[in-house]
Order: structure tokens, then C-alpha cells, then sequence
């Protein structure tokens, strides 16, 4: 469907490089894809993340015109294989890419679940900025993963790439773990 390489962002990660004294997009064939309420909250962050929404970092795939917004709309399909879901608790409209591949599901958890540490429901990150907000999506969405048996990718785990969930008398916990290369 796409002729360039595609970024699904959710802004905070480093897309650019420098060149010179000035910063370019670090893909120069790549589009961009983010979503307008995320990308307000990016590009105007409040006290508290102005560390971790650096514009430098961002605003240059906007000004070379490789930036597109999907609708915030929950489970919008981005492409056949890809959908997005959307959270709010860590950030306004974090995207969330469900990616079909080989009859199964696998779910880019961004800062849902950074890490498989992450799963037990009151283990949120301290820079959530809506902390309970972040324990109902939560909640909703391991169970909803449990029951369908997605793949989670984990974006900070240093030991657990990908993983499926099993339930435990604790609640639902990390079954297999996995690398990525391994589907």
C-alpha cells in the first residue's frame, strides 16, 4: 500500500539527527504518523514533559512535510493489517499499533507496559499523568489480551522483547516470553 517506509509515532522517540547546527528527519523516505491530540500534547508539553517531548526531536518531520495524523478514533484501521488502539493515561492519545501477522496479533505497548514488570495492574510509572486512568486501561486491555492471545511487544524491557499473558492466581502475569525474530 505504501511506496515509502512508514513510522507509526508516538512522538517521543528520537526521529531526527543532526546535520550541521540543524535537525532533519532521521528517515528521509519514511512518513510520519501521529495524531493531532498527541501531537498538540507533544508539541506544547506541559511542565513536566517538556524533558521528554524535546522539539528538535520532532518538529523537523513536520516542516519537511513528512508528518500525517490518523484519526483518534479507537480501533481506527490504519491498513489492513494494521489498527490503532488509543490511551490516555500515560499521555493525551498515545497510539497503541495492533499489527496482524501470521493469524496472530502482535501490540506495540509503547508506555501502556513498557516492560513485562509493568503488567501487574497497579504497577504504572510514576510519569503516567493520569495515573488511575492508566490502571482502567490497563485492567480493560489485559484482559481483552489475555482472552484474544496478542503478542505484546514491549518497547523498554531490556530482557523481554515480546511475551503473551497467562493467568496466574495473582492475577494475569507475563507467560512465554519471547524475541521478536522468533515469530
Amino acid at each position: 500500500m505504501y511506496s515509502s517506509p512508514t513510522c507509526i509515532s508516538t512522538t517521543a522517540a528520537a526521529v531526527s539527527r543532526r546535520e550541521g547546527n540543524t535537525f532533519v528527519p532521521a528517515f528521509k523516505n519514511a512518513r510520519y504518523w501521529s495524531n493531532a491530540r498527541h501531537w498538540q500534547w507533544a508539541t506544547q508539553p506541559n511542565d513536566r514533559e517538556k524533558a521528554s517531548f524535546l522539539k528538535e526531536n520532532i518538529l523537523p518531520i513536520q516542516q519537511s512535510g513528512q508528518l500525517e495524523f490518523v484519526t483518534s478514533k479507537e480501533g481506527i484501521a490504519f491498513t489492513d493489517d494494521i489498527s490503532i488502539r488509543f490511551v490516555d493515561g500515560h499521555t493525551d492519545a498515545m497510539m497503541l499499533p495492533q499489527i496482524k501477522y501470521k493469524d496472530q496479533t502482535i501490540v506495540y505497548m509503547a508506555d501502556l507496559l513498557p516492560s513485562a514488570a509493568h503488567i501487574p495492574i497497579p504497577y504504572v510509572m510514576a510519569y503516567d499523568t493520569r495515573p488511575l486512568l492508566t490502571l482502567d486501561e490497563k485492567k480493560s486491555f489485559l484482559q481483552e489480551a489475555l482472552d484474544k492471545k496478542y503478542i505484546l511487544y514491549f518497547e523498554h524491557d531490556p530482557i523481554n522483547e515480546c511475551g503473551v499473558l497467562q493467568q496466574t492466581e495473582k492475577g494475569i502475569r507475563l507467560g512465554e516470553a519471547f524475541p521478536l525474530s522468533a515469530l
